[in-house]
């Protein structure tokens, strides 16, 4: 089949306009994949550390050499971590910006006290409450309470990149005496 004689190259020149676009699509759509992925542990990871505090023990880590070396709170935090497939550091001093717990009672959501153990991650910027955050509830039993914030994420387009923060909060009843 033979081509006009104005039409030869023709072919080339659309694949040049077309295919930036193209890539930026294709790009784009992986990148959102991964961070939608990531997105998906942190919730499960959450869940996952909100349902193991509510199931352990308040003594048990009251001497930290039963908890390998960490208290209540910090045991909650490093199986959060654990439980998010690598997506979350269980690094000590990045953990502290990512992952908050406590263990909280009333509807105003008072960290629980108990001496000598330790019930909350504290607060930081991430974090500014000590309670992590408010579950609104009416609710006065005791809960735990699990947030976590998670930047580092990114949507690469071919020439420029939108940051992603994931965050996700969980709360579970208390059940463990």
């Amino acid at each position: 089949m033979r081509r006009a004689h104005g039409e030869r190259g023709a072919a080339m020149v659309e694949l040049v306009i077309i295919l930036p676009v193209l890539l930026l699509i294709v790009f784009g759509a992986i990148s959102a994949a991964l961070s939608y992925e990531h997105k998906s542990e942190i919730v499960q990871a959450v869940r996952d550390g909100a349902r193991y505090g509510a199931t352990l023990p308040l003594g048990q880590c009251d001497t930290v050499a039963n908890c390998n070396n960490l208290n209540w709170a910090q045991l909650v935090q490093y199986v959060t971590a654990q439980r998010s497939n690598g997506t979350l550091s269980t690094d000590s001093t990045t953990i502290q910006t990512q992952i908050c717990v406590a263990l909280v009672s009333t509807t105003a959501g008072t960290v629980y006290s108990r001496s000598p153990g330790v019930y909350t991650t504290g607060t930081n910027s991430t974090f500014p409450t000590v309670g992590c955050f408010s579950d609104g509830t009416t609710d006065s039993s005791t809960r735990v309470h699990v947030s976590v914030v998670h930047g580092g994420d990114r949507i690469n387009l071919i020439f420029s990149s939108l940051p992603i923060t994931v965050s996700s909060s969980a709360t579970e009843r208390y059940e463990a005496s």
